[in-house]
């Protein structure tokens, strides 16, 4: 497909994520200045811990801990799968399938099958719980993520082999011999590594806590590789509209910065038992403390849409 053929909400992706003229990739010393930085700051905290019994930091754990304590600590074993927070993970094996699909494919061929791949992974993920959906449950399951994957279609251009597309990209960093590690799950990469573009799908609103989450999967790409990605994307299929950074020398010193903060909390919350802080956020409407927590029922009978 040339670009003239291309709609113009694929247009403008890929106008946004395009390489520009005269780039130029950031340097590995910065790099490495970010681990050592990293690695200063983390020290004290790793001569707490072990291999035998090491820190996981993820995504979810420093969003969550960074937005609210107290829900980190009430969702530590919590979380159970719905119609509307599985949606996304179909909607994402679809666009996984239809990387590599061979010919012509509907949208709902596609959520089928990702379907059928998702309720035979027994190991990990929603598979016991789409397996035990009803008839009229599975088919609601199956139009939202129908809806999403042909917002996804009409929104991105045609995926090119040469851009090196991959999905659902999992990605770990062992520090100090095993007693932390960072590790992360990305929806969307494009390109290889040192210009490597990082996009994160939303299927509703871009909150500001978006960006925080790509840095993080910058700053483990960059510990990875050796070699800082390019960009980083959130991209809204509900507004069609991306929210985009550029990585610098800043973007992964404010990532160290806060993943040293949040692995502090953490092991705070998790190891010493330390009273957790209260800090009412959007995160309220599905905390598991929704229905005794008085702060955040007093921030949700407020609003907050416009903060």
């Amino acid at each position: 497909m040339s670009n003239q053929e291309l709609n113009p909400m694929q247009q403008s992706v890929v106008d946004v994520l395009g390489k520009p003229a005269g780039w130029v990739p950031l340097p590995i010393t910065v790099v490495q200045a970010a681990r050592a930085q990293l690695e200063m700051a983390l020290a004290p905290l790793a001569e707490k811990l072990t291999p035998e019994r090491p820190l996981f930091i993820s995504k979810s754990s420093l969003t969550t801990v960074h937005g609210c304590e107290a829900h980190f600590v009430a969702s530590l074993d919590s979380f159970e799968w719905t119609i509307l927070n599985v949606r996304g993970t179909v909607m994402h094996k679809a666009v996984e399938l239809s990387i590599n699909w061979r010919g012509p494919v509907e949208p709902a061929d596609l959520v089928d099958e990702a379907l059928a791949r998702l309720e035979d992974e027994e190991s990990r993920g929603p598979s016991e719980f789409i397996a035990q959906l009803s008839p009229g449950e599975r088919a609601q399951l199956r139009s939202y993520a129908v809806d999403l994957y042909t917002k996804f279609e009409e929104s991105f251009p045609p995926l090119k082999a040469s851009w090196r597309p991959v999905t659902e990209s999992a990605a770990r960093v062992e520090l100090f011999d095993g007693a932390i590690f960072l590790s992360t799950r990305v929806d969307l990469t494009l390109g290889a590594p040192g210009s490597k573009v990082i996009i994160d799908l939303k299927s509703g609103r871009i909150y500001s806590n978006h960006r925080e989450d790509l840095r993080f999967y910058a700053l483990v790409e960059s510990l990875r590789s050796g070699q800082a990605p390019r960009r980083l994307a959130t991209y809204s299929l509900e507004s069609a509209r991306a929210d985009v950074e550029e990585v610098s020398e800043g973007v992964l010193q404010a990532a160290v910065r806060r993943v040293v903060d949040g692995a502090n909390a953490i092991y705070e919350l998790t190891r010493e038992d330390r009273q957790p802080k209260l800090n009412p956020g959007s995160q309220c409407r599905w905390c598991p403390l929704k229905d005794s927590c008085e702060t955040g029922q007093n921030f949700l009978k407020r609003g907050f849409e416009d903060d």
